[in-house]
């Protein structure tokens, strides 16, 4: 499974999607979303962690999770967390931003995983 995928299905929990107004995640931009409250994800680095024999073996990914809302998305931004952490992701960092042009709030959260996702 590609990282895209593992992202999308980890994110694609039930838990997750219940408490988002489309019921569904997008990856880098979402068209014409509901702007109550959505969420979009992208992997915004990867490189190398392990080589063996000039191969690489390993590879660490930082993923972005950005959620969206015209209110509070503290309930969303908990269960984005939680479910991330139970799937094997780190969280490395997270900024609270309001967005000017949209008038939306907008929580960005880092997060890595190392895997060798041709064998697991």
């Amino acid at each position: 499974m590609n990282i895209k995928q593992y992202v999308k299905q980890t994110l694609s929990n039930k838990e997750i999607l219940d408490l988002l107004a489309d019921g569904r995640v997008f990856f880098l931009h979402a068209n014409n979303p509901n702007k109550e409250m959505y969420l979009e994800y992208e992997i915004i680095n990867e490189y190398g962690k392990e080589y063996s024999e000039g191969e690489e073996r390993e590879t660490t990914y930082i993923v972005q999770v950005d959620i969206f809302s015209t209110g509070d998305y503290s309930q969303v931004e908990e269960k984005v967390k939680e479910i991330m952490l139970k799937n094997g992701f780190n969280r490395d960092s997270a900024v609270d931003l309001y967005e000017e042009d949209t008038k939306l709030y907008h929580k960005a959260i880092r997060f890595n995983i190392t895997r060798n996702f041709d064998n697991n």
